[in-house]
């Protein structure tokens, strides 16, 4: 009868520790989450001020211009174009980390749901 019970508990610590692999995995997937929140903000902090940049620049004609604002206007473009670029990068791994991480929680749930039928099936089968 004690070994019944050494299972049960020793069955009721594995759903546990699984219940708690899957908290931790939330709160990483979390703190990445807010991190790739915080690298778009930067971006689009940095895209406000280049854009405002470049819209001064672009107010002054074309003829007026020297060699370097002329130059520097496609360096500011090209940066532009290289942080949407970055954006859109962070997007995508946002999206993947975030399906990738539906498909853990999924298969760690259908793990920790075999482990309770499995269990359940054992449970009803113990003879006293």
């Amino acid at each position: 009868m004690e070994s019944g019970s050494n299972r049960v508990e020793e069955e009721q610590l594995i759903q546990e520790w699984f219940t708690l692999v899957n908290k931790k995995n939330a709160l990483i997937r979390r703190q990445d989450h807010l991190q790739l929140l915080q690298e778009e903000q930067d971006l689009e902090r940095r895209f406000e001020l280049l854009n405002r940049e470049l819209r001064a620049m672009m107010s002054v004609e074309e003829w007026q211009k020297t060699t370097a604002q002329q130059h520097r206007e496609q360096l500011l473009l090209q940066e532009l174009i290289s942080l949407v670029n970055k954006r859109d990068e962070l997007v995508r791994d946002m999206d993947a980390k975030e399906r990738g991480a539906l498909e853990e929680d999924a298969r760690l749930e259908r793990g920790l749901e075999q482990r309770r039928r499995k269990f359940s099936r054992k449970e009803k089968c113990v003879l006293q």
